[in-house]
């Protein structure tokens, strides 16, 4: 794994504006989000073996993320499901749902599209599970881009100054993966009949395009007679404050409703199960809906039990259950910060990361040694709900970016990679989309 000087090519945002979703952001040349606004573009350059073991790593996490759910949603004593659960700061309205969500089988199991491992890999071969991105990942559209970004390179700029090595592949098989899973949902679900709406944050533009992103895969690739629709989460409104479209609402039963009222069935969402849930609290709406969803009658996409995989506070329960397995490996120490033992106070005393159990993009983490904090990121409310502290790892830099490795796992699959770097070395929002490559020998050989 090394860094490798890339150019920036003289027609990078163009490309960008016709090949990918997330266009604006991606060729915003001030936000240094895609790797070529800056002043030296480089991508990370992998060799097939190291592509094998991140490949593996990340199948038999999968494995250990399924192990773990059948121990979890196991009563070994009356309660124990009941009081994992509420460890994890779940509201109990919803218990029985998530229970069932992972139970069920008839007439078809609660699927996943995909899930993201955040891996830290180092210079010497360790393979390190950060965080798992479950209820809602992000980056497939800068995924899929960073492929067109390698045809493209490959195909009118290897007589520049920085040619990709002539056996330069990519690890990413996400298009296909997610193609052959809509598949799999689409006959479950039977969305030729029931369709399929796509909730959104309409203030959040990466929401929008993933969906659109998913959206022509399905039909592309599946059946482009499946119904379609993107839903706002809270409604769209004008330059006058108007709205001009309702957003996602609930009615009386407890069925998700669209912006005419219709019911969803299904339903694939871009915002977190906890924060849908706080929200309908407050609403009022929540003992309808958690009803509803207990017998399965809609079906939601990322399903019920992400949510317990999302949770940073099930790691600190995976290292209990794992950290003496095969699976140890690829694990850090975890343990939630109410923990009291021998290793969680000698884990606190050293160099460490504290992380809340719900926050995403690095919100209220901080790197702590026994002295105080190294580095911290603003929480944005986020860490009431408890924190876990996690034994640190330094993350590979280059060229003064800290990157970490999504990797992608879809049916039990691994489905390719993507980076992100940062300047910090805690990873951020929007922090640097950064390609790779795949060769053994690392040379250009020209025609």
């Amino acid at each position: 794994m090394r860094p490798i000087k890339i150019i920036r090519r003289p027609n990078w945002q163009r490309h960008i504006q016709e090949n990918a979703y997330q266009a604006d952001v991606l060729t915003d040349a001030q936000q240094k989000y895609w790797v070529e606004s800056l002043p030296q573009p480089f991508a990370i350059e992998f060799d097939c073996n190291e592509e094998t073991a991140i490949a593996q790593a990340t199948e038999s996490l999968w494995e250990m993320c399924v192990e773990f759910l059948d121990w979890f949603f196991t009563d070994h004593h009356e309660g124990d499901v009941d009081q994992r659960l509420a460890a994890l700061q779940i509201r109990s309205n919803y218990w029985q749902a998530i229970k069932n969500s992972w139970d069920r089988t008839e007439p078809v199991e609660d699927l996943s599209l995909c899930t993201r491992f955040d891996l830290a890999v180092t210079a010497e071969g360790q393979i390190k599970l950060l965080e798992i991105n479950g209820d809602t990942p992000l980056l497939g559209a800068e995924t899929i881009y960073q492929w067109n970004w390698y045809v493209d390179y490959i195909k009118n700029h290897q007589r520049g100054k920085f040619p990709l090595p002539s056996d330069a592949n990519q690890f990413n098989e996400f298009w296909d993966k997610i193609a052959g899973q809509w598949r799999r949902i689409a006959a479950g679900y039977n969305l030729r009949q029931r369709g399929i709406s796509f909730l959104v944050d309409e203030n959040l533009e990466e929401d929008l395009e993933m969906a659109m992103q998913l959206i022509q895969i399905l039909q592309d690739e599946v059946d482009p007679n499946i119904y379609t629709q993107i839903v706002y989460l809270r409604g769209l409104k004008d330059e006058r404050d108007c709205e001009i479209q309702r957003g996602l609402g609930i009615d009386q039963d407890g069925y998700f409703v669209d912006h005419v009222n219709d019911r969803i069935p299904v339903l694939w969402k871009m915002y977190d199960w906890s924060d849908l849930q706080n929200d309908l609290a407050n609403d009022g709406s929540t003992q309808a809906l958690a009803e509803r969803l207990e017998t399965g009658e809609i079906k939601v996409i990322e399903p019920l039990w992400k949510q317990v995989l999302s949770n940073k506070g099930a790691m600190a329960m995976m290292w209990e259950q794992f950290g003496d397995s095969d699976y140890a490996k690829y694990l850090l120490a975890t343990y939630l910060d109410t923990d009291n033992s021998h290793a969680s106070t000698k884990l606190l005393l050293g160099m460490h990361i504290r992380k809340p159990m719900l926050g995403l993009e690095g919100v209220a983490t901080s790197i702590e040694s026994g002295f105080g904090s190294l580095e911290q990121k603003e929480s944005f409310g986020y860490g009431a709900e408890g924190f876990i502290i996690q034994e640190y790892i330094e993350l590979p830099a280059a060229f003064g970016y800290h990157y970490a490795i999504g990797s992608w796992v879809i049916d039990g699959e691994a489905a390719g990679i993507i980076i992100r770097g940062d300047t910090s070395k805690i990873t951020g929002r929007h922090c640097l989309i950064i390609p790779h490559i795949v060769s053994n020998n690392g040379l250009y050989l020209p025609d």
